[in-house]
């Protein structure tokens, strides 16, 4: 092990200086240089942590770890997760990079890891080099690279869901519109509502921006028999259009509304089953089909509870379609487990 120990920690040194040169000491090449560079990086980068995993795995296999004395970190537990929190931390921490206050840690980070576990890996596969050097220096160069990487992974994570979650409340609640939302509303107030009111369902969820949505609402109940129109699109292929409006928008009279959105589910479930009879290829039925369909049926069928229209058989129809035989295999639906959970409560 030893032997073939040392030809992988060698192998993962070249790999790691070639990165370092790669990264730090060559600018990146422009035109189809280019994509030849970031492949090279790449290869690199997957040999250089090939061979440490291996050497890695081999050392914990035969207790080579138990010199450190790392106490409850000496698990195969908990050494392969501080092995994960390393390789995540010194690759997302350097093309992923964390908050700028944190990124001229995260290229020190970047080269002090390798370094780092190379020369620990090389002390622990050799006697002669365990019986030169003190046990704690090297589970204190571990064990700091372990900390630094763990802050840059944090860091990094809780930046994207920060970032995400602040773009989520900026679209939702702030005035500005981006391009898209312009776009529809352009086509909103071209519309004419007189002529179908089919087309602009779409827009009237509250997945939209709320100045999209007012728009489409709006422009909807500007027709003067708008809500015969939902009823006959409730009984027509484009219900889920329908359930869109009606789960995020409040009617005029609620009691004309209770028997179609009851037509509306049996109306899905025909949908349902059609597609999934005239699928003509497997990638066509995939687990998250018809989420967003039943998701919004059902909520439209909450709200509509109470009304004097017993809705159960109907979501009992629903999840039948799904049952629906066709030529190939059928994945374990998403949406059936929401059905089943509904009808469990119901």
């Amino acid at each position: 092990m030893q032997i073939a120990g040392n030809l992988l920690l060698i192998l993962a040194t070249l790999a790691a200086g070639s990165l370092f040169n790669l990264t730090f000491l060559k600018k990146m090449p422009s035109g189809d240089a280019r994509v030849g560079h970031a492949w090279v990086t790449l290869i690199c980068l997957a040999v250089f942590w090939l061979c440490i995993i291996l050497v890695a795995i081999a050392l914990g296999w035969s207790g080579g770890f138990e010199w450190l004395s790392l106490g409850r970190f000496a698990s195969a537990g908990m050494l392969a997760l501080s092995f994960l929190v390393l390789l995540l931390g010194a690759n997302l921490g350097l093309y992923r990079p964390p908050p700028i206050w944190l990124r001229h840690i995260a290229i020190l980070n970047a080269v002090a890891t390798p370094v780092v576990l190379l020369a620990a890996f090389a002390i622990l596969l050799n006697p002669s080099l365990k019986m030169a050097v003190p046990a704690d220096p090297v589970k204190w160069g571990l064990g700091a690279v372990l900390a630094l990487n763990s802050l840059l992974l944090i860091s990094t994570i809780l930046g994207s869901v920060i970032s995400r979650t602040g773009l989520f409340i900026t679209r939702t609640f702030s005035n500005e519109l981006d391009s898209n939302d312009i776009r529809m509303i352009e086509h909103i107030d071209s519309h004419d509502a007189s002529k179908g009111i089919r087309s602009l369902l779409i827009y009237s969820g509250d997945n939209q921006h709320p100045k999209v949505r007012e728009k489409a609402v709006a422009k909807i109940k500007s027709k003067p028999d708008w809500q015969n129109d939902l009823i006959e699109t409730l009984r027509s292929e484009r219900v889920d259009e329908v359930f869109r409006f009606l789960g995020s928008n409040e009617v005029d009279d609620k009691a004309l509304f209770t028997q179609p959105v009851y037509d509306g589910v049996l109306s899905l479930a025909k949908v349902m089953r059609e597609r999934l009879r005239n699928s003509s290829h497997p990638s066509h039925v995939y687990s998250g089909l018809f989420v967003f369909e039943v998701v919004g049926a059902l909520r439209v069928v909450d709200k509509y509870q109470g009304t004097g229209v017993e809705y159960k058989p109907a979501v009992q129809e629903l999840r039948a379609a799904l049952e629906q035989r066709i030529r190939y295999d059928k994945p374990e639906f998403s949406c059936a487990r929401v059905l089943d959970k509904w009808l469990k409560r119901h």
